[in-house]
């Protein structure tokens, strides 16, 4: 059986680029495509070698910008050009345009939804805000773009065989916007690197810096408690705005951290701290999986993934009026060490690599 697998851009090492890995673990032999590949930034995962094909197109742009945006009016077009006429099974790693491809009707064409393209639906304004373009001229021209591309992704989606999901909440809204119904396979998570456990005095953010992912909610909540520490780890555009709403040294920003140095800030915390909505983040499992609870605002998929009050802690108020009152108390039972270790990492490996690779292998050989 020939397999190719398609991510839409290997540029970071992220969680949906750890469900790749974990499918290329799955399947040794199967080809990998994307229709952008930066090697200095994931040659250490996806080395060149193991790259089938990459666009010319989208690649060059992207080799021009170093800024996979400008390669999106490109990346829908293209994708439907790549060849799997000679695979049995393409596996699509979709959070945009991946379930785009076209296969032959004997091939079975699986779609891993790690979510319907979140800057073409539910968070579009965000999206807008975010690059600058949400008004003017470039508000018109990308409204434009996204009306064509909804069109497209919408007749798009009816090409797979087979639909996944990394979560209930995602699976949602597969239905809500493509009309069609999604089983759900959670990413999967590394818990054997995480079975140590030590505590210090701070707690961990680990997030791209953009504004949809509220970092600021948690910053404005350490600065009223400059007893407790906080480090945040990550980059991204907005970072420097998010620097200058700290108040106190008790609030740190760490470059982003990968492997060893990662898995060590996180061992040594206290827990982390979680304050948006998300459709699925492996960094929360993680955290589980070294015995650290977490902190996090009550919605989506939190909830698929909680025993409350054993593993999580919430805050529960839309407007975040609760998160310090909640965090205090949540800081005492770390204290206490009121989060039981046993429940934490039994918990985490619900979610093993271990059992997404056992999944996906029998949805693959399934006839």
């Amino acid at each position: 059986m020939k397999v190719a697998i398609l991510h839409e851009m290997l540029v970071k090492l992220w969680g949906a680029e750890k469900v790749v890995e974990a499918l290329l673990e799955a399947f040794p032999k199967a080809d990998l495509f994307t229709l952008i590949y930066d090697e200095k930034k994931v040659w250490t995962v996806f080395p060149a070698s193991k790259i089938k094909a990459v666009p010319k197109i989208t690649q060059r742009i992207y080799n021009i910008t170093k800024n996979q945006r400008f390669c999106l009016p490109y990346m829908a077009r293209w994708v439907e050009q790549l060849d799997f006429s000679d695979y049995d099974v393409v596996i699509a790693s979709s959070s945009g345009f991946s379930h785009w491809a076209i296969t032959k009707p004997e091939t079975k064409f699986i779609v891993y939804y790690h979510s319907p393209a979140r800057y073409l639906w539910d968070w579009t304004n965000e999206y807008k805000k975010d690059i600058w373009f949400n008004s003017g001229i470039k508000w018109w021209i990308l409204n434009k773009m996204f009306y064509k591309l909804r069109q497209w992704d919408t007749l798009a989606s009816m090409r797979s065989d087979v639909n996944l999901a990394n979560s209930e909440n995602s699976a949602n809204r597969v239905f809500k916007y493509y009309r069609k119904k999604a089983d759900i396979l959670f990413p999967p998570v590394e818990t054997n690197r995480f079975k140590f456990i030590k505590k210090w005095d701070y707690y961990i953010i680990i997030s791209a810096l953009v504004e949809f992912k509220k970092i600021e909610v948690a910053i404005e909540a350490f600065n009223k408690m400059p007893d407790k520490k906080l480090k945040i780890i990550w980059r991204w555009s907005y970072k420097e705005a998010l620097e200058k709403m700290v108040s106190w040294d008790n609030i740190e920003f760490l470059w982003a951290q990968y492997w060893d140095d990662l898995v060590k800030l996180l061992w040594e915390s206290r827990g982390l701290v979680f304050p948006w909505e998300e459709d699925f983040w492996i960094t929360p499992v993680e955290a589980m999986s070294a015995w650290k609870p977490v902190f996090a605002y009550k919605a989506w998929w939190l909830l698929e993934t909680v025993i409350e009050n054993k593993t999580w802690e919430f805050f529960e108020d839309k407007f975040w009026e609760d998160f310090v009152e909640k965090f205090i108390e949540f800081d005492e039972k770390v204290e206490q060490d009121f989060y039981n270790k046993g429940d934490l990492q039994k918990h985490a490996e619900n979610f093993s690599r271990e059992k997404f690779i056992e999944k996906i292998q029998n949805i693959v050989y399934k006839k």
